[in-house]
């Protein structure tokens, strides 16, 4: 049976998810017919986004007002959404064979304040965004593609990978990054528990931490982090020209989806 590929990407209508989403693209994955979702909040950037990415075995959907501040986001708006694509993509006689789902929606939270700063507001909202609606999602698109088949579907459910955008803050801890860092680490170790849940392989989970990357959100970082000493760091590796491009990273992160050679559960770093 000939392979078909889904993506699901959160958090794609720019930034690194964006370029994970043209790394898809340009990766050998997609020499085999391919279905690119992208997953965000502004459906004006995911449509420009989509319009860029087709190609001769290569089609791209959006599922716009994707809000993860909204605990009902997950089954009322993306999950419906993605039975949709799938339904629309098995009617035409392709069954999907591989499924990719590549968490990278996510915020900083408010990087001036240190741990004894935070109120339970602070933590609760971040957490909702970062954490409650990761975990909500994974276990939705576990149980889509994990259920027993019907008689008319394909006979078989498809490989499954389960991404998680993570950080060398995820096992490293620095100031100011209270709830990125603990966000970050309770992704992680999820999905290490959702590996050792599915040790036949038919689930298999990698957390990847980009490196520093060359965009939007590291400079917001560069703009209000707390700690001087990080913040001049940060600031000399963007004037030095050494925050890592995020088409460097994210042609790294498909090279390792296609090898498929990591232990499930694994935390890699761009660095590694």
């Amino acid at each position: 049976m000939q392979r078909h590929n889904l993506f699901i990407i959160t958090g794609a209508g720019r930034g690194f998810g964006r370029a994970i989403a043209e790394a898809v693209k340009d990766s050998e994955i997609s020499k085999q017919p391919t279905t690119i979702v992208l997953v965000g909040r502004d459906s004006a950037s995911l449509d420009q986004a989509a319009g860029t990415l087709t190609g001769s075995t290569v089609k791209s959907k959006s599922i716009a007002n994707a809000d993860f501040s909204d605990l009902s986001t997950v089954q009322q708006v993306i999950l419906p959404g993605i039975k949709k694509i799938v339904e629309d993509v098995q009617a035409n006689g392709t069954p999907i064979t591989n499924v990719y789902l590549i968490n990278n929606a996510g915020s900083t939270g408010d990087l001036s304040k240190k741990a004894a700063d935070y109120e339970a507001d602070d933590v609760q909202s971040y957490y909702n965004v970062n954490v409650v609606s990761f975990i909500s999602l994974v276990s939705a698109i576990v149980n889509l593609f994990r259920k027993p088949q019907s008689s008319d579907e394909t006979p078989f459910p498809p490989d499954l990978s389960v991404v998680n955008i993570s950080s060398l803050l995820a096992v490293k801890a620095f100031p100011n990054w209270g709830l990125y860092a603990s966000g970050k680490a309770a992704r992680d170790m999820f999905l290490q528990v959702l590996a050792a849940e599915h040790k036949d392989g038919s689930v298999k989970t990698l957390s990847y931490a980009p490196g520093p990357l060359d965009n939007d959100m590291q400079l917001q970082c560069r703009e209000t982090l707390g700690d001087a000493e990080q913040k001049q760091i940060y600031t000399t590796m963007a004037e030095q020209g050494k925050l890592v491009k995020m088409e460097e990273s994210a042609k790294k992160l498909l090279v390792l989806l296609s090898d498929n050679k990591y232990d499930s559960g694994a935390h890699i770093d761009f660095y590694d």
